[in-house]
């Protein structure tokens, strides 16, 4: 009864830390835009206001990369926790006549029965919090490429400015692309 207690304990906090890191995000997330329309607002040139918008999107983007890795980590310790809370419950109604529980033997419900697959998914909140992390690091990776191409198109930036756009880009393509790999790879079969 006290390794289920223990696992249940350390499951919430591990939630808690999950949504800690999330709160986190949405809060740089809301400053970093905030800072570009004070920035904006100054009637900057396009070259200018490009560059500040890429090195925004540069540290949206290693900060969504740096959260996303650990809300992963997070998402596998609560799966060995979902398993091992199973095996403890399981074990305990082993122990129990079936009469005496209702817990044990519990007739499936509408919600067990049909439990479309997307449906399910969208509303389990850690991959909730992989998309929405993950999606802001794929937003914040095409903002930068756009102002790489654009720096190398458009007139009125210097070459130190195309360097920067260009090498910004191209780390965030790198690390975007790892991201994805990552995340490709660590489904489980039946969620791919």
């Amino acid at each position: 009864m006290y390794e289920g207690q223990q696992h249940w304990l350390h499951y919430r906090h591990i939630e808690q830390e999950r949504n800690q890191f999330l709160g986190f995000f949405f809060t740089l997330l809301v400053a970093i835009v905030g800072f570009f329309v004070a920035v904006s607002s100054r009637e900057p040139t396009w070259p200018e206001l490009a560059m500040g918008l890429s090195i925004m999107a540069a540290v949206l983007g290693t900060i969504s990369l740096l959260i996303f890795a650990s809300v992963r980590k997070f998402g596998a310790a609560l799966l060995a926790y979902d398993r091992d809370i199973a095996r403890v419950r399981e074990s305990l109604f082993e122990l129990v006549e079936p009469a005496r529980t209702h817990l044990a033997s519990e007739p499936g419900t509408i919600a067990t029965r049909m439990r479309p697959m997307m449906l399910h998914r969208v509303f389990d909140p850690q991959f909730s919090a992989e998309v929405i992390v993950g999606t802001s690091a794929a937003l914040a990776a095409g903002v930068q490429v756009f102002v790489a191409v654009d720096s190398l198109v458009v007139d009125g930036f210097s070459p130190g400015q195309q360097a920067i756009a260009c090498a910004l880009a191209a780390v965030s393509v790198a690390g975007g692309s790892a991201m994805a790999y990552t995340w490709i790879k660590g489904r489980k079969p039946q969620d791919r």
